[in-house]
């Protein structure tokens, strides 16, 4: 099976509850106060709580196996070779975010398929980025 064409697009809904930023900043070693303190962030230019690079960036890369890696179910499979992102503004405690995947470049090679693939984290409430990224990805095959 082949890579996704271009223009395909995932898309994927998920609010940031405030248990979760706090929880998921610490289990991956991210002591900034911003993501678990609400003193400090609560006193800091965003107000309130935010989630982490790690948390957000995290969960837009694993959106790809939801939804492009499914493209690879004949078993040839599918790996990550590049993933870049950019923190553009703040996820906010109880804010619905879109999260979003874009195949942009197709390049056959004779073992398989370079896929390029733009992503973005849009807050629905003001619909802004406040992540973009840029995943590479090599389809088997």
């Amino acid at each position: 099976m082949s890579a996704p064409p271009v223009g395909a697009r995932l898309v994927k809904e998920i609010r940031f509850d405030a248990e979760a930023i706090r929880a998921t900043a610490l289990h991956v070693g991210d002591k900034n106060p911003l993501h678990h303190d609400d003193d400090v962030a609560a006193s800091s230019r965003f107000g309130e709580l935010i989630a982490s690079g790690a948390y957000t960036s995290g969960l837009l890369a694993g959106l790809l196996s939801e939804g492009f890696g499914d493209e690879a179910a004949d078993g040839k499979g599918q790996v990550g070779v590049d993933y870049k992102a950019r923190f553009i503004g703040p996820v906010r405690v109880d804010r619905l975010m879109r999260f979003e995947w874009t195949v942009a470049e197709l390049e056959p090679r004779r073992s398989g398929t370079i896929a390029r693939l733009e992503g973005r984290i849009v807050d629905t409430t003001t619909d802004t980025v406040a992540v973009s990224a840029e995943m590479t990805l090599f389809y088997f095959g």
